[in-house]
């Protein structure tokens, strides 16, 4: 059958398909529609963009609208990062350093414990009439031997932590003393602990403005104005090669990224639950090795150890010698590693040679300028006069400026009066007279000598600095290399 549906009325439709039929005068719910927007699909701009639904996109908040949170990095960023970098970063790394490289470079190198370092420091910081002297036994009759006076003591030994600190009752006052807040910088921190106490130690104009200006600091403060000090850090640094500058930093970076690995495992540990004791003790050797100075100042003898908080007192200053109380404790420290380490090493920091060494030459000058005058007063001895006439003329006022004189601090400087006595005495013979002007004569010469083995040590010293400032990495790389493109290497290794 079929209806005609158009002409019809609603309530005689009859459900054709078998479903229940409306009810009687239902009215029929009109067709809702979509409030929203139709939007239309995204154009991609290439094949591999991914679709982005717009029914899947999330609320972004109004602060920040329709950016993420942490933006993914362009490849144009990453390219600025890693731009700067040579095309080859060994060789680049080989290349010695230039004056320009050190002063801009904020880190310490580690110093070996060399009298020919620390004297070329001290030189170049300015300090006058001081030497480092190494000491290969801790013997109270080796000591005697040095130079006096004898203005500290710097002592080589590997640090462990587990060091207690020793509380003294009352703070130093008139004890300059820094801590070490950088690494590396213990050698420099030791051998200014000891000269800015040193009495007497002419510092130059540069250490003495630093003195003055952290005099009032803090220990910490003060070792923290040394350690960022560009002067002291380049004099320090003056004695090394890029490698040093690479090690440096590579471990200054090894040391932080340990440092955050032990924070971030600390920071997933349960609140309830007991922390695992599964820390291991950390081997000895991994620790560097320390410097530590003693110095007799304001009436005791010091230690004076930069990572301790303050100056350790050991005892009165009872007499001249003090390193007679130094060294007990420094005995006390090697046997306290006896077994465990031998590497030592101990420095004194003495009054320079030279200086003695100038006036030994201003006192035999005098004595024999003393003789010489004698000589002219006295008639019978004419032919002593004469044959005296053949050796040099030690007055000259060239060969006294060698030695740091003058005539006038030789004409000033005091004859002994048991050889002024010998000397004038109405009784003296010829032979008498001809043997002390030879034995005079000779003590003048031996001053001498002595004074320019001293010269001929520093310049030595000089020449070994220079040395350790050699840097011939790149040279043997290149050199390498070109024994590798030859095939060479191969053949070395089997004859060697």
């Amino acid at each position: 059958m079929v209806m005609d549906v158009e002409n019809s009325d609603p309530g005689d439709i009859i459900h054709m398909e078998g479903g229940p039929a409306p009810l009687q005068n239902e009215q029929p719910q009109p067709l809702r529609r979509s409030g929203r927007q139709p939007v239309k699909p995204k154009r991609l701009n290439s094949p591999d963009e991914a679709y982005e639904s717009p029914s899947k996109k999330s609320t972004v908040s109004n602060t920040s609208p329709g950016r993420r949170r942490n933006p993914k990095r362009k490849v144009s960023q990453q390219c600025e990062l890693v731009g700067h970098l040579p095309a080859n970063l060994l060789e680049e790394a080989l290349k010695p350093l230039d004056t320009n490289d050190i002063e801009e470079w904020e880190g310490w190198v580690e110093l070996e414990s060399d009298p020919a370092f620390f004297n070329i420091i001290l030189r170049d910081l300015g300090v006058e009439n001081v030497k480092a002297q190494e000491l290969f036994t801790v013997e109270q009759e080796f000591m005697d031997l040095l130079p006096k006076p004898v203005f500290g003591l710097i002592f080589l030994f590997e640090y462990l932590p587990e060091d207690d600190e020793t509380e003294d009752e009352e703070k130093p006052s008139g004890i300059w003393f820094a801590n070490q807040t950088t690494n590396n910088a213990c050698a420099t921190v030791a051998l200014l602990n000891i000269v800015m106490n040193a009495p007497g130690v002419r510092l130059g104009e540069t250490l003495k403005e630093f003195k003055e200006s952290t005099k009032d600091l803090s220990t910490a403060l003060r070792g923290h104005r040394l350690g960022s000090n560009p002067h002291i850090r380049g004099i320090h640094n003056s004695l090394t090669r890029r490698m040093d500058h690479l090690n440096a930093d590579l471990a200054l970076e090894n040391e932080a990224s340990e440092a955050a690995s032990k924070k971030s495992k600390t920071r997933y540990i349960s609140k309830g639950g007991k922390r695992a004791q599964t820390r291991k003790k950390r081997s000895e050797s991994e620790y560097g090795f320390h410097f530590v100075a003693y110095v007799p100042a304001d009436g005791y003898v010091w230690e004076l150890d930069g990572l301790k908080t303050k100056p350790h007192r050991l005892g009165p200053l009872e007499s001249a010698d003090w390193t007679t109380v130094a060294r007990p404790h420094i005995e006390a420290r090697m046997l306290q590693y006896e077994g465990t380490q031998l590497s030592f090493n101990l420095l004194a920091l003495c009054q320079s040679p030279l200086a003695v060494h100038s006036q030994a030459i201003a006192g035999a000058l005098a004595s024999l300028q003393c003789f010489q005058n004698t000589l002219r007063s006295r008639p019978d001895f004419s032919e002593l006069e004469v044959s005296q006439r053949e050796n040099p003329n030690f007055s000259d006022a060239s060969v006294l400026s060698e030695f740091q004189l003058t005539e006038a601090t030789v004409q000033t400087t005091e004859v002994p009066q048991s050889l002024r006595e010998q000397i004038q005495q109405p009784s003296i013979s010829i032979e008498e007279a001809h043997s002390l002007f030879d034995e005079l004569t000779l003590e003048v010469k031996s001053t001498m000598g002595e004074y320019r083995s001293e010269m001929i040590a520093m310049e030595e010293d000089e020449h070994r600095v220079q040395g350790r400032k050699k840097d011939y990495a790149l040279a043997l790389h290149k050199w390498v290399t070109k024994l590798a493109e030859k095939e060479a290497l191969e053949e070395l290794i089997k004859i060697s």
